[in-house]
């Protein structure tokens, strides 16, 4: 009787070992994949001169040559040059988004949350004027081989605000947008919608998605268009916000959106591109 309980005994110590041992493995796995990640993404910074566009910006009227010449030195689209030239100082805005375009930029990573790593710059970027439900992306974070990214929806941008969920642990919150300026690369994208509908939005997600925990498997464990909302992630919420005024912004329509998948969506237009090449942009 004793023998057969030794027996028991060793048998589910050399389990537990194996799942201690597995669980090692994994992590381990899963740390490389972040390292491999980090060595292998390359960020686009211009590698061309910078010249004066102050006469450009001068203008009465703009070309289209001029629009890319000003994409070229600002990563601002013609949306983006005019609407941040509308605003109070805008021509110094665009000049100083200009320079933070050319600026040395020196990465550092921070582990957030076990095998989820976020990129900064010890520097930071110049954001384009933005309206409410403009949405923000950034591959700047990765999970494991995955590099996931992060967005996030403009609530509020007189007061500089918007709603995003950012890590396990954590509830979506409203944050500064200058939470962007410190990233390697962003993109800023405005749906191609009535201005109302996007302040509808705003509005919909201020009040409704603010205080939900971090779900890294909403639409795959859990209904994609869940009511009531019981979890969400950072690209979720954007799509879940636009979701509810019947624009779906998942590019590929899978059950689990991604940053990547709304960077790509036929409702966006780009307004200002940093870090991101100019052309190929997250795709």
């Amino acid at each position: 009787m004793e023998e057969k309980k030794r027996k028991i005994i060793r048998k589910l110590l050399a389990i537990s070992l194996a799942v201690v041992l597995s669980l090692f493995t994994l992590y381990g796995v899963a740390c490389l994949g972040a390292q491999y990640q980090i060595k292998h993404w390359k960020y686009w910074y211009p590698y061309y001169e910078k010249i004066d566009i102050e006469p450009l910006l001068d203008k009465a009227e703009r070309t289209e040559e001029d629009y890319a010449t000003l994409y070229a030195q600002t990563g601002l689209t013609e949306i983006g040059i005019e609407d941040t030239l509308a605003q109070w100082n805008g021509k110094k805005t665009v000049l100083r988004i200009q320079d933070s375009y050319f600026q040395d930029v020196y990465i550092y990573r921070e582990y957030v949350a076990g095998v989820m790593c976020q990129e900064s710059m010890t520097s930071v970027a110049t954001l384009a004027h933005l309206q409410d439900g403009d949405v923000l992306v950034t591959a700047a974070t990765t999970v494991s081989w995955w590099r996931w990214g992060h967005s996030a929806i403009v609530v509020d941008a007189a007061r500089g605000l918007l709603v995003e969920s950012t890590q396990i642990g954590s509830n979506s919150r409203c944050n500064p947008t200058s939470v962007f300026v410190d990233r390697p690369n962003f993109m800023v994208l405005r749906p191609k919608v009535d201005a109302e509908v996007k302040r509808q939005v705003a509005d919909f997600a201020k009040q409704y998605l603010v205080g939900l925990p971090y779900d890294f498997t909403a639409g795959i464990l859990s209904k994609k268009k869940a009511v009531p909302l019981k979890g969400t992630q950072c690209a979720h919420l954007v799509w879940y916000a636009y979701k509810q005024f019947g624009i779906d912004l998942d590019s590929n329509g899978g059950l689990l959106v991604v940053p990547q998948d709304i960077a790509n969506s036929p409702y966006m237009e780009v307004v200002q591109v940093f870090g991101f090449h100019p052309q190929g942009l997250w795709r």
